[in-house]
């Protein structure tokens, strides 16, 4: 938000300066009305005015016309502070001394104001018309400074008042911790940086809830830390034995088990998310909610052992318990995770998390000033190229580099990775860029390569789990990634109704763009490298910061800051006014609606070969075209084009989807390359976006033109992916016939239960409820349709009595043989009892089938 300096009023006799807002105004209009001519989106800012916001170029345009609906002024703002000066049409005079009505009507009648009210001898209260000739502000100046019956002359202001203002924080480190507040002062601290968590906790008028539970996967954390010493502050802990994942619900789990000597990582995310408000050490974005932390196996060097399996573990048990995952982990250049941990996260991010409304995954983007999920056309560089010899001395043997970037986690709808912003507000130098960038967070500073010393930033101060309980230099994306996660947490804490996806797209509109664009210097010569020609990051087109038009929804980007730098007073406050806009009253309400079962994707591929030579120089080119028989609306696309040329600088491709959208996708660009082999996806290609909720069914169609003489080439083949959403669909049968189990007979007992066919298995529940004294005794397996039996439960359980637990495909890897398989037929249920002397019997059993 721009705004303008060297505008000034009084107040209680003593000058103010103010800032006027470059694109927003105020109009004594409601919002509602104001929609009903055409701005909508306008802030109701007292009982009968209106914030409207709109482009600058349109200011004095917007204004005009609405002069003639109603009193309409530029909007204000202390210009020492950034707060609002809601000013009115309305304006308070005191008199130096008592003057006669007859006087006053001269004085209304000299400026153009009627009077309003009179509170005493000399203190009166007059209303501007548009005989005024002046706004309410140069009136004010104009009362106080050149008209000697005046004493005092005040604008009639609105506040926007607090009912209870959040007491500050007075844990020692919290004044320090500049990424929290903007009460800051420091040579190398610009407030934009700042992400306004103060200010936040202020309109939400607390620290975040105690329902919403943020999960940090990492080296570990310091339960017993006295920043996260409070009754249940831990929602849950977990530690990784191998490939077994030991739980708080384990017996013979130790909490002091969460953390090793030297690994302080996870400890410092955790408190960058929620360190506690109670006058310790330090403090986190969301104080009030509840941690969740995960503890890989750490390696030597400071690795971490992580596995396709061991992510299926961790997902299976968060899963159902957080709200937010914050990762500050990942690889660079190659990323790639299995389809099952993709397909599950993807799960996870809409019908996962502790609400069922599915959990905001958040990725760390690296610290690697590369890209995180391009292909260039030149070498980047993505280590430092140092490297540590004995007695640790560093040696230069310059970066290593790469062309292709590839990371899979990018684009799976839930999922944003985060990048790093300095204390200056300016891009960290390390952090990456490029296509997958979702949103900025501040975080420290420092040169990627190790050889600027004039690179500017602060530290972040969080919690240590070392001799000393406070890290003062805690930095990189790791910094970044988790003081999102805990704005998260305060977001959903204001409106727990915000799905996962609705929350990030949330934290993307809200975010602040006024940043420090400036770029820094490339890295200087030395006599162990003379030549540092290999310091090209960031590489074009993404070697600028601007924002542009991408076509998204959530506002234009950045390629080094995404959608800006995360902002959690604007984001709260936007949960809160979609809260109360969505409340309805209880009592005379609607019927509520049946509850509607969640969208569920399947991924599609095509792929076509036309192999045809490109005309040369014609204009409408060549087109291939591809049938897509799924039904359903695009939830994410891919393409992937295969051309060969001579000059590709010739070449146009244009994509035409079945609803009509054209996109083009290649422009004649790439001067004189000889091929075009290239993945589109939303990340890399933003117009891809407005595909989003398209019907997938339909012809698509590439078409190739050449738009120059001499060179020619071939289209050789093209490829499609689509994820396209579904509505769910769910077939379930229970048995209530109580049936008894004989005692040490493994022939035991079988039920059956039919399911009608049709419904492709997406996933499977199985429930149980049987008395017995000693589950230990019992085998219980399924037999699908057509399949292979099943374990369920397996003479576990020791003396434990009683057997009731569902078993579910999500968590439960036996299950998931049946995904794809039709759930039509009889399914049948044994129980067996295969040891002497308690008996049993089966109550209940249910089977439903998710698809």
């Amino acid at each position: 938000m721009a705004a303008s300096k060297g505008v000034y009023t009084y107040r209680g006799g003593e000058k103010v300066v103010l800032s006027k807002v470059r694109d927003q105004f105020v109009a004594r209009v409601k919002p509602d009305k104001l929609a009903d001519i055409g701005f909508g989106g306008a802030q109701q800012v007292s009982s009968a005015s209106s914030r409207i916001v709109v482009p600058p170029t349109e200011l004095e345009e917007a204004m005009s016309e609405l002069r003639q609906v109603a009193p309409t002024h530029h909007a204000y703002q202390i210009a020492e502070t950034g707060e609002d000066y809601l000013i009115t049409d309305r304006v308070f005079v005191t008199f130096k001394q008592t003057i006669s009505d007859q006087a006053v009507s001269e004085f209304a009648g000299k400026y153009g104001l009627l009077l309003k009210e009179q509170y005493g001898d000399r203190d009166y209260l007059f209303q501007l018309t548009d005989h005024t000739g002046m706004n309410p502000v140069k009136l004010v100046v104009a009362l106080t400074e050149t008209d000697a019956q005046v004493e005092l002359a005040e604008n009639d202001l609105n506040y926007n008042i607090s009912l209870m203002q959040v007491p500050l924080p007075t844990d020692p480190e919290y004044q320090r911790q500049w990424h929290l507040h903007k009460r800051f002062s420091h040579p190398d601290y610009d407030p934009r940086a700042s992400s306004r968590c103060e200010a936040a906790w202020n309109v939400l008028k607390g620290f975040g809830s105690a329902d919403v539970v943020i999960g940090v996967t990492d080296d570990g954390c310091k339960i017993d830390h006295p920043d996260f010493d409070s009754n249940g502050k831990f929602a849950g802990w977990g530690y990784f034995i191998g490939s077994r994942l030991a739980t708080n619900r384990d017996i013979g789990a130790q909490p002091q088990d969460m953390y090793e000597a030297g690994n302080d990582h996870g400890t410092a995310c955790s408190g960058v998310v929620a360190a506690e408000v109670d006058a310790a050490l330090t403090v986190g974005a969301a104080p009030g909610c509840r941690l969740l932390p995960i503890k890989w196996q750490s390696l030597g060097g400071g690795g971490l052992a992580i596995s396709d399996s061991r992510m299926l573990a961790m997902l299976a048990y968060v899963g159902d318990k957080v709200d937010v995952l914050s990762n500050s982990w990942g690889g660079v250049p190659r990323n790639i995770w299995s389809s099952p941990v993709r397909n599950r996260i993807s799960d996870l991010a809409i019908t996962g998390g502790r609400r069922g409304k599915g959990i905001v995954f958040l990725w760390a983007a690296g610290n690697e000033n590369c890209l995180i999920n391009h292909e260039a056309n030149i070498d980047v560089p993505y280590t430092p190229g140092w490297e540590f010899g004995p007695g640790n001395k560093p040696m230069w043997v310059g970066p290593r580099t790469a062309r292709r970037f590839q990371n899979n986690l990018v684009g799976i709808p839930g999922v944003m990775h985060v990048a790093a912003l300095g204390s200056t507000a300016q891009r960290s130098h390390y952090s990456n860029y490029g296509p997958g960038i979702g949103i900025t967070a501040p975080s420290n500073n420092l040169h990627s390569y190790y050889r600027l010393r004039n690179i500017k930033g602060l530290g972040i101060i969080t919690t240590s789990g070392g001799k000393e309980p406070v890290d003062p230099q805690f930095g990189g994306t790791s910094s970044a990634t988790p003081l999102v996660a805990g704005i998260a947490g305060l977001v959903i804490s204001a409106n727990p109704d915000l799905s996962a996806l609705e929350v990030i797209s949330l934290l993307k509109r809200t975010a602040s763009k006024d940043l420090n664009m400036e770029p820094y210097p490339k890295t200087p010569a030395a006599n162990f490298d003379p030549n540092p020609t290999w310091d090209v990051s960031p590489i074009a087109p993404f070697n600028k910061g601007d924002f542009s038009n991408i076509g998204s929804a959530d506002g234009s980007w950045s390629p080094w800051f995404g959608h800006g730098n995360v902002d959690a007073q604007a984001a709260v406050a936007e949960a809160l006014r979609l809260r109360s806009d969505g409340e309805t009253d209880p009592g005379t309400g609607p019927d509520p609606e049946p509850p509607v079962q969640p969208p569920i994707s399947k991924t599609v591929k095509y792929e076509s070969a036309p192999n045809k030579r490109i005309p040369d120089n014609r204009l409408s080119g060549i087109a291939d075209r591809i049938e897509v028989e799924a039904t359903g609306k695009i939830r994410r696309i891919k393409l992937t084009i295969d051309i060969t040329h001579q000059y590709i600088g010739d070449l146009s491709v244009m994509l035409t989807a079945p609803s009509g959208n054209r996109l083009l996708l290649h422009d004649r660009s790439g001067a004189g390359g000889s091929k075009i082999q290239t993945t589109y996806t939303v990340d890399s290609t933003p117009e891809l976006a407005t595909l989003l909720e398209d019907t997938a069914q339909g012809t698509w169609k590439i078409q190739v033109s050449d738009r120059a003489r001499l060179d020619t080439g071939k289209f050789n083949s093209w490829g499609l992916e689509l994820e396209v959403l579904h509505v769910n669909s769910s077939h379930s049968s229970e048995s209530a016939e109580s049936k008894v189990i004989p005692d040490g007979d493994s022939t035991g007992i079988t039920q059956t239960l039919p399911l009608p066919a049709g419904t492709t298995i997406r996933d499977i529940n199985v429930s149980v409820d049987i008395t017995h004294p000693m589950i230990g005794d019992l085998r219980v397996s399924l037999l699908p349709p057509n399949g292979t039996p099943i374990t369920l439960h397996d003479q576990t359980g020791g003396s434990q009595d009683n057997l009731i637990y569902t078993w579910r495909s999500q968590d439960f890897p036996a299950l998931r043989a049946l995904r794809g398989a039709d759930s039509g037929g009889d399914w049948q249920l044994h129980v067996a009892d295969r040891s002497t002397s308690n008996a049993g019997k089966l109550n209940h059993w249910k089977v439903e089938t998710m698809g």
